[in-house]
């Protein structure tokens, strides 16, 4: 009985996550579904990723880290009040707050995953093959059949490429092997993205698979790639605007901008009162984001507004929580035992996808985390180690 409990267990953390992701992916694919139609996967993958991370607190143990519990309680703290004075107080839309702390939300929840190894490199390795073929061909086809400029298979492209740029980081770390062509097919598919934020990231981590694998030669090559894919983002970038005022970012950052030009001290270390609107003249201008406003439907608007999540957690909740949400995703991430490197590139993916949409606000930021940190990472290369509750047997 118990062992077959356990087999329960085992096959629930080593294949929930990648057989939902693989179904909702050949829906997407299957209906050719565009952005909004595809919008139903969201809520399903969010439910997922609590229900496992609260099975994996329940079912398995692991000896507690105090970083871990520290930051899980500080974490638990600054909802729990922020709720209460928000939402209980203010009168705040509860799905506005939940929208503007869901970085926090994703990160207390992430807690319960530290250094619990539960799926198999073994099927990540042929989930994320399988899935990079998902993204190619429904990407291809929708562009070609002219039906959507910016495919999507679960949510909008800049979020959710962010996801394969982690699978890729796993399989590079665990092999040691540069796996080149399965870099070109991510190219690729950024490219027919369309997506200008996603051909960010993806520079990032082209610079670090140069890096790492051409160590004798690298003085000379890093200098030169960063030239040819500043050339390439700068005129990607230029393409779609005929100067700096009409790019939408940049119109963006002159709208945070005329809402904290005013700031003290204390504003900037700790952001906007809990949970403030922007200005009035911020929202007119804003006016053709109407599905962006408050859900209280009175024409507030939060800032969510801005896309860029850095202006939105400066503005929310100031430097410190910015500081905090990379050191908690650094500590997760480290504590899980995924290497030093790894975790800076993937760190500085989520920040450049964060100079345009939601970073560490993105359920694929979530996503990645847990397919980074539960992976077996460390058994697949050390078969005697025995810290894991539900090894893999076939997997050496």
């Amino acid at each position: 009985m118990e062992h077959h409990g356990r087999s329960i267990k085992s096959v629930f953390f080593k294949d929930t996550f990648i057989i939902s992701l693989i179904i909702l992916g050949l829906i997407s694919f299957a209906f050719l579904m565009k952005r909004h139609q595809a919008e139903f996967t969201n809520y399903i993958l969010e439910a997922l990723l609590m229900v496992y991370a609260l099975a994996a607190y329940l079912w398995t143990r692991n000896k507690s880290i105090s970083v871990v519990v520290a930051m899980r309680l500080t974490l638990f703290i600054y909802i729990v009040f922020s709720w209460l004075y928000a939402v209980n107080y203010k009168g705040v839309n509860a799905l506005d707050f939940l929208q503007i702390y869901k970085s926090f939300l994703y990160l207390f929840f992430l807690t319960f995953l530290v250094n619990k190894k539960l799926m198999s490199f073994k099927g990540v390795n042929n989930f994320s093959l399988l899935l990079y073929l998902i993204f190619f061909f429904k990407y291809l086809l929708m562009i070609g059949l002219g039906l959507d400029l910016r495919p999507v298979i679960y949510m909008e492209n800049n979020f959710e490429l962010m996801f394969l740029y982690a699978l890729y980081l796993i399989r590079y770390s665990v092999t040691k092997e540069k796996y080149l062509h399965l870099l070109l097919l991510l190219g690729i598919i950024t490219v027919i993205s369309l997506s200008r934020s996603s051909l960010l990231m993806y520079s990032m981590l082209v610079l670090f698979v140069i890096y790492d694998s051409f160590k004798r030669v690298r003085v000379f090559l890093i200098p030169g790639a960063i030239a040819v894919l500043g050339i390439v983002v700068y005129y990607i970038f230029t393409a779609r605007a005929g100067s700096l005022e009409e790019i939408d970012r940049y119109r963006f950052m002159l709208i945070w901008w005329t809402n904290v030009d005013d700031w003290n001290l204390l504003q900037w270390l700790v952001g906007a009162e809990r949970i403030t609107p922007l200005n009035g003249y911020s929202c007119g201008m804003m006016n053709y984001f109407k599905n962006l406003f408050s859900y209280a439907g009175d024409g507030t608007c939060y800032s969510v507004i801005l896309h860029s999540f850095i202006f939105r957690v400066l503005y929310d909740h100031g430097v410190l929580g910015f500081l905090f949400i990379i050191t908690a995703t650094y500590q997760l991430l480290i504590r899980s035992m995924v290497r030093k490197d790894i975790t800076l590139v993937f760190i500085a993916i989520v920040l450049i996808n964060g100079l345009s949409v939601s970073s560490f606000n993105n359920l694929f930021f979530a996503i990645s985390m847990v397919f980074l940190m539960t992976t077996n990472l460390v058994f697949y290369n050390s078969p005697i180690c025995s810290l894991n509750p539900y090894p893999d047997e076939n997997q050496h």
